[in-house]
């Protein structure tokens, strides 16, 4: 399956650079990336309101139903990988329902590609149909 995972700033150039090697996705409901993406499945990586550049593969994920301190773990155990000294409000995340880790493989550069707007959403499953990926 291809995904889209959407980022903004800092944590998309942490991507990028290769020093947040863990992606993670915080919700109050089980929406994608959440038991959706698996391990072999490839991530296009954009920067909100810009092309996507580059792309990766899924090395291994985790799905958690999350509680104060399951999260608390989740920072102790990933916060480095995951950049969670640049979130902004780490108080706001630890107090979602949902959480979805990606270990993400070497980030590959691609050429520019221009994609739906996401309409806000910062993942997207793409429908093998609609968007051709190369």
């Amino acid at each position: 399956m291809k995904h889209i995972a959407i980022f903004r700033g800092l944590l998309f150039d942490m991507v990028i650079n290769g020093t947040k090697t863990i992606e993670s996705r915080w919700s109050n409901k089980k929406v994608a990336p959440f038991n959706k993406v698996q391990v072999g499945d490839t991530i296009f990586i954009k920067k909100t309101s810009c092309d996507v550049v580059a792309k990766t593969q899924v090395k291994a994920v985790k799905f958690y139903n999350l509680s104060h301190e399951i999260a608390e773990n989740i920072k102790k155990n990933y916060g480095k990988e995951i950049g969670i000294d640049y979130f902004e409000n780490w108080e706001n995340y630890k107090n979602k329902k949902y959480c979805t880790l990606i270990w993400l493989a070497d980030i590959i550069p691609v050429k520019n590609m221009k994609v739906q707007n996401s309409h806000g959403a910062g993942w997207i499953v793409v429908k093998e149909n609609n968007i051709n990926f190369n």
